[in-house]
């Protein structure tokens, strides 16, 4: 149905020219409503229906900026919906206009098409007006928007700001209503790509890489302990979390997205990681020489003898087969028994758990990360000439850890006349994730002196 001529609050489907419109009546003024409308940590306490919540992975509000957002059912009830939007008009307290487009897990624009969408902030006698105008590419798209209830699902996301607007504990229009609280920040690559990090805590810089199959939320619990002493800098590796996925990887991209980060970090800063990442670490300081000021390693799972079996000859090609076929699961499950060595009975039982689901949203990154580890996990000495770092390194292992990663430890010493090798008593291979408090004193002793 087409409403012509002006509209109240409401909401109006003009199908002559594709575009739906909501409009919605404040007592705020427009400079409260622009505030809830540009500031990240604001629109993420409303943005969305009702039972929705959003996360704001990227908010530059100017032309050419971009604002990246996922939003996501709090019941887990649906998947969580990503898009990206280009600003393409910014006016002061009176208009947005951006390109709004449907994202994949990657960041990667679905396909589905650009939806121009305008708001526009208009002063009243009582407060203000939001207008929004969502136009979609073609007939189809419009038909879709309105089945899928994008227009309620509008207006209910209005009605919600109606909440954060009127309410008299939220009285300050130029800050975030959380103080201290960590935001997500992004930083471009040399590639391009686009890499998300949190920044907490205040001191020398540290960089905290995790390891495969997890985010920077993996590693929340060691970036939190070391913000005590250290500035933090935590941030989704390529392929995981809201950072980019460009194909094809490149693992010296990663090193790229490291220095990246370092830049940010004022242009020098330690490195830490545990297990696979360590790989990574080592890789980057290497690379980036005096830009590392040292790094604490936590059991990095090199193979270094016939202690344990090596990695599968063809482990990556495999892992890449499973996940181009859609089996990420099996992929979960090829590297807990054939690189953790998990018995297979025990698999049934972790697959109840949660984890399991978001370790197959990260099966992809079994294959990265086997590239990186590529000829340090094959059963051979580590090689001699890969790595050259003249920063203190501590590799550190678990008194209750496996010998071959001790075994890997003194192997790297044999090699680096810089690492020293320290031992965390009445830990295994998990505390780097948890027992992060232990592990960062023993981090900070080390680095800090």
């Amino acid at each position: 149905m087409t409403v012509s001529g002006d509209i109240t609050d409401g909401i109006e489907i003009d199908e002559p020219n594709k575009t739906v419109r909501i409009r919605r009546s404040y007592r705020a003024g427009v400079d409260r409503a622009w505030w809830a409308w540009t500031d990240a940590e604001a629109i993420s306490r409303w943005w969305g229906p009702q039972g929705w919540t959003a996360t704001v992975y990227e908010m530059d509000v100017r032309a050419g900026g971009r604002w990246r957002f996922q939003i996501a059912p709090a019941d887990g009830s649906a998947a969580p919906v990503r898009s990206i939007a280009t600003y393409t008009t910014v006016v002061d307290r009176a208009e947005l206009a951006y390109d709004d487009e449907f994202a994949d897990e990657a960041w990667q624009p679905d396909g589905t098409g650009t939806f121009p969408t305008r708001v526009g902030f208009t002063s009243t006698d009582t407060g203000c007006t939001v207008d929004i105008a969502a136009t979609f590419p073609d007939e189809p798209a419009l038909q879709r928007a309105v089945e899928l209830q994008m227009a309620e699902g509008y207006a209910e996301a209005l009605g919600r700001l109606a909440d954060l607007l009127d309410d008299p504990q939220n009285d300050h229009t130029d800050e975030p209503a959380t103080e201290g609280a960590p935001t997500m920040s992004t930083v471009t690559s040399t590639d391009g790509t686009t890499i998300t990090y949190e920044q907490t805590g205040s001191g020398p810089a540290i960089i905290v890489i995790s390891t495969v199959a997890e985010d920077h939320t993996g590693v929340a619990g060691i970036a939190a302990a070391l913000s005590e002493d250290f500035t933090v800098i935590n941030f989704d590796r390529r392929g995981r979390g809201a950072s980019g996925d460009p194909q094809p990887y490149d693992p010296a991209r990663e090193i790229d997205d490291i220095a990246a980060l370092i830049d940010v970090a004022g242009g020098s800063a330690a490195l830490t990681s545990g297990s696979g990442g360590c790989g990574l670490a080592l890789d980057a300081a290497t690379a980036l020489g005096g830009k590392v000021t040292g790094l604490y390693l936590y059991e990095p799972p090199f193979i270094v003898s016939d202690s344990r079996p090596p990695a599968p000859a063809d482990y990556v090609e495999h892992q890449e087969a499973l996940v181009a076929t859609g089996k990420r699961s099996e992929a979960v499950e090829y590297f807990m028994t054939r690189m953790i060595g998990v018995p297979a009975e025990y698999i049934s039982m972790m697959k109840q758990d949660p984890s399991w689901d978001e370790m197959a949203k990260y099966a992809h990154t079994y294959a990265y990360d086997g590239r990186i580890l590529h000829g340090l996990q094959d059963g051979k000495p580590l090689p001699a000439d890969r790595w050259s770092i003249d920063a203190p390194i501590a590799v550190a292992v678990g008194g209750n850890g496996e010998a071959f990663m001790r075994e890997a430890a003194d192997a790297l010493a044999a090699i680096l006349p810089t690492v020293t090798v320290m031992t965390l008593p009445d830990h295994d291979h998990s505390a780097f994730w948890m027992a992060p408090e232990a592990v960062a004193r023993q981090a900070r002793a080390f680095l800090l002196g």
